[in-house]
């Protein structure tokens, strides 16, 4: 038997295996940079989500007060500064409460602190209804008339320098003691 002779080895498996080993790093970390600019968009996105809910939450909120203020006395004496052409704030808070002021820092409308809703609402427009003056019986009579009311929805999240600003106008049709739109 003729003995085998042996080839030096030149070490090329070593260095393909390097190579291999080198694209295989530079995928990865293109892959993680890749993710991290996902993520970070993703939740960009979703911060601006949660700011959007929050001004749409603040209009939803004043349109359902606004609407509601003819079922008791107290709620229609919070919104009657709407027909003397005042500006009306509210601000939502965790607890499912409203107040009749600007939101401060400490107001937040979710249970983690981070978002402010604020609604302002104001009386742009007013149009009595044709026909339609009544006379009360020891008062001086009132009109009925359509109000057009602009709402603002402020959503803000004060940590991350995010805000979003909408405006929805609603109609409601009132009825005003004429001494009070003189």
């Amino acid at each position: 038997m003729k003995s085998m002779r042996r080839r030096p080895e030149k070490g090329v498996a070593l260095l393909m295996a390097l190579i291999i080993l080198l694209v295989v790093a530079v995928l990865g970390a293109a892959a993680l940079r890749t993710s991290s600019v996902s993520s970070r968009i993703a939740l960009g996105t979703q911060l601006d989500a949660m700011v959007f809910e929050a001004a749409e939450s603040a209009i939803a909120e004043a349109m359902f007060f606004i609407s509601e203020a003819n079922n008791s006395d107290a709620s229609f004496d919070e919104i009657k500064g709407l027909f003397d052409g005042e500006t009306l704030v509210w601000c939502l808070h965790s607890d499912r409460a409203r107040t009749t002021s600007a939101c401060n820092n400490n107001a937040t409308m979710d249970s983690r602190g981070a978002l402010q809703g604020e609604a302002r609402a104001r009386t742009v427009a007013f149009s009595p209804a044709s026909g339609n003056q009544v006379s009360m019986s020891g008062g001086p009579g009132a009109i009925i008339g359509d109000f057009q009311i602009a709402i603002q929805g402020n959503g803000d999240m004060p940590g991350y320098g995010l805000a979003d600003r909408h405006v929805q106008y609603i109609l409601r049709r009132g009825m005003i003691p004429v001494q009070e739109i003189q």
